[in-house]
């Protein structure tokens, strides 16, 4: 008895078109929304949590600023495009030190990124330096202590959001 060889077809189009869609479409716009809600409580917890971001105080002697310029000049970017400020946590401040534009280096083609920036000239040296602050609770490292220390909280956001 002989065996002929059979040829089957299977036509996996359907498969194909729907696995281009959820790597092109789908996967791309949940990653972005898990980076955007992740980004977005980082920088609130710099601004809410302890240590938070300083605070010139009304009473400070250096009357050029006002109280809240380094907390309003914090910005979300995911892929290059703004998606959120913390303006209406500056107190009295204007948000003059507002990015007006994304200036972190390039995010490549099928990557994701997301940046939070605190704008103020004087935002690094307040971050490293200047242990005395004039606002209680306030202090050094009030973004890379919550970066740090809250890491599987942000990273558990960006896994709920692009879970199947």
């Amino acid at each position: 008895m002989s065996l002929k060889s059979k040829q089957m077809h299977l036509d996996m189009s359907e498969v194909t078109r729907n696995l281009t869609r959820l790597n092109v479409v789908i996967m791309p716009a949940k990653i972005k929304m898990g980076l955007t809600m992740a980004g977005t409580q980082f920088m609130m917890d710099c601004v809410t949590g302890v240590p938070t971001v300083p605070i010139k105080r009304p009473d400070y002697a250096e009357l050029t600023r006002k109280a809240g310029e380094l907390r309003a000049s914090g910005a979300l970017y995911v892929d290059r495009v703004k998606k959120g400020s913390t303006v209406k946590y500056g107190e009295t401040a204007t948000g003059k030190y507002q990015p007006m534009g994304y200036g972190g280096t390039p995010v490549l083609p099928f990557s994701h990124e997301a940046c939070v920036v605190f704008n103020a000239p004087y935002a690094a040296k307040q971050h490293e330096e200047f242990p005395e602050k004039t606002e209680p609770t306030a202090g050094k490292y009030f973004m890379s202590s919550k970066l740090y220390g809250n890491a599987p909280t942000y990273m558990g956001i960006l896994a709920r959001t692009i879970k199947l």
